[in-house]
């Protein structure tokens, strides 16, 4: 996937000393059924140690998607530390299920660093509430807003 939120990180990666920080705002692209209203808002701070590149900060995601109980629309929002260590060898890179798959050469691919963090945080079956009712399996009633008049029970 091409992305135009790639930050070259050779300088870092050729020895610096330095510290990069770096503020962003990234689009993310639907996700099993989850959608992201907003541009995720990401701020990192890279920093390479030896054939390391660590990357601290913090992304911040909206989520939209359905109840799994009773199907009504779900608004989150997602807040993740992040604290990464990506190994920067050459032959690590290019293998896809690698932690070092958000590098390429001397360019981090933020996008999908961002991307890979949020959808890894999305709980499994998003909920309305906890103590959301469902549907009734017989009658299709949201059991939340009104109550079920044919007292099944499956």
């Amino acid at each position: 996937m091409g992305s135009a939120h790639k930050v070259d990180v050779g300088g870092l990666l050729a020895g610096s000393r330095q510290r990069l920080v770096l503020d962003d705002q990234v689009p993310l692209e639907p996700f099993e059924g989850i959608t992201f209203p907003e541009r995720a808002e990401v701020h990192l701070e890279l920093e390479a140690a030896g054939q390391l590149l660590e990357i601290a900060g913090k992304v911040d995601a909206k989520i939209q998607g359905e109840c799994v109980r009773c199907l009504g629309e779900v608004h989150g929002d997602i807040h993740l530390e992040v604290d990464e260590q990506v190994e920067t060898g050459a032959k690590l890179q290019g293998n896809p299920f690698d932690d070092s798959n958000v590098l390429a050469g001397d360019r981090l691919d933020v996008a999908d660093l961002t991307a890979q963090l949020v959808c890894s945080a999305i709980p499994i079956g998003l909920l309305c509430k906890e103590d959301c009712k469902g549907i009734c399996p017989r009658c299709g009633e949201n059991r939340n807003t009104a109550k079920c008049e044919c007292n099944g029970d499956s």
